[in-house]
């Protein structure tokens, strides 16, 4: 068996700043600490990895859950790929300041961020689908005190005088005076006085 000899560790063969004697034995200068009331007060916030957008602007970029819920079911995911959505890879996307993606968020080709995944979907797909969540949204919702009449607005008020018109001697408005509209909506979480 050939003699392997081991090499000798020295100080000599430590970079010159680690050597003895290299570092200096005289006492150290004192630090001045800062004044508190000359602290300037500053959240500390780690750097927004999540602002990434497409790099093609025909493209828009969506944050989607990959594992949602009981044993990081694949659920979710699965849904906005149907809807028409595609996990995107790093080289598609940048930052908001111009720069390319971190590559902390580069796993297998695909942008993680916890369990968030980055997908891009075209651009006239996801703002049609927001214009017609926000049209939908706006049908379903109406202003107080109107109602729909064969689908045009209608005042709750007038629609309810025809009704009371209608049903003479049944029912009637009750409209309260201003004196005991304004006591039964008073402020009284106050003290009371006898």
């Amino acid at each position: 068996m050939p003699d392997l000899k081991q090499p000798t560790l020295t100080s000599a063969a430590l970079p010159p700043n680690q050597q003895p004697g290299a570092i200096s034995t005289s006492p150290a200068k004192p630090v001045e600490l800062t004044p508190e009331s000359n602290i300037v007060a500053k959240p500390l916030r780690a750097p927004n990895f999540i602002n990434l957008r497409p790099r093609n602007p025909n493209l828009s970029g969506y944050w989607g859950n990959r594992a949602v819920g009981e044993k990081e079911s694949g659920m979710r995911y699965d849904q906005l790929i149907s809807l028409g959505f595609r996990p995107a890879k790093p080289d598609e996307v940048i930052q908001a300041d111009g720069s390319p993606c971190p590559p902390s968020l580069n796993r297998d080709g695909r942008i993680l961020y916890g369990d968030l995944i980055f997908l891009l979907i075209p651009r006239e797909d996801y703002v049609g689908a927001l214009k017609w969540n926000a049209e939908s949204a706006a049908k379903r919702v109406q202003r107080f005190g109107q109602t729909m009449n064969d689908g045009q607005p209608a005042s709750a008020l007038g629609e309810i005088q025809r009704s009371v018109a209608a049903q003479k001697g049944k029912i009637g408005v009750f409209i309260p005076n201003q004196p005991e509209l304004d006591s039964k909506t008073a402020d009284n979480s106050g003290p009371k006085s006898l």
